[in-house]
């Protein structure tokens, strides 16, 4: 479903490649994200295979801002070289534009477009149609959601706070210290985790906290304190 939609905006709006990554995690570090993409399979297995997830400045933009960008504006590294190297060899790069995607279950998606056209005609193209990019992006993640989850997304819509809070006890944190390591009271703390605990449906702190890892609202494999 989700290749389908890529297939048809690359071809609507003559891109070259367009490509969609769903974070597996809400918060931390993006970990093998969930990835459909109209790049050649050969250009994708090396991807996999290189774990370039990591060194792809890209999508370490992508994650970590909340409104779309131009590829000129990404910073890039020298980790980065020996993938952007490699992406150049397989005929990957020229311009691209990125939308990041943040859905109120606090899941981050980012769509990403690219071209092999000039300069000019890239700004032209990204000027005419990046709002109607980000209108398709949106759709594409609800289309990504059905497909990963179907018609019952199980996944809650929980706060920011909440999602914090959860975090923070799965890397052994008590209330006491996320109430100092966030700035709110003890009490408030309480209330995130406590609200937290109900909405995922379970009757202990740690089983909410195992849930969330399940669900991937928060990194499954935390760090220890």
């Amino acid at each position: 479903m989700v290749s389908a939609a890529l297939h048809t905006m690359r071809d609507y709006y003559g891109l070259t490649h367009v490509t969609y990554h769903l974070a597996q995690t809400v918060v931390g570090e993006v970990d093998s994200p969930f990835v459909r993409t109209t790049y050649p399979d050969q250009w994708v297995a090396q991807y996999l295979l290189k774990g370039y997830v990591a060194h792809d400045p890209i999508v370490r933009a992508g994650f970590t801002r909340s409104l779309p960008f131009d590829w000129s504006e990404v910073e890039i590294v020298s980790s980065d070289r020996a993938f952007l190297d490699d992406a150049e060899r397989h005929g990957i790069g020229g311009r691209g534009y990125s939308i990041p995607i943040t859905d109120k279950a606090m899941r981050r998606a980012l769509l990403s477009v690219n071209s092999h056209l000039p300069v000019t005609g890239w700004q032209v193209l990204t000027a005419r149609f990046g709002e109607e990019w980000t209108e398709l992006a949106l759709l594409v993640h609800r289309i990504a959601v059905g497909e990963l989850y179907g018609a019952d997304d199980p996944v809650p819509t929980l706060a920011r706070r909440e999602i914090e809070c959860l975090h923070w006890t799965a890397l052994g944190k008590d209330h006491k210290d996320i109430a100092l390591i966030l700035g709110l009271s003890e009490h408030t703390v309480r209330d995130y985790t406590k609200s937290a605990r109900l909405k995922l449906g379970c009757a202990t702190l740690s089983a909410a906290v195992t849930r969330a890892g399940h669900l991937r609202i928060i990194n499954p494999w935390p760090c220890p304190p």
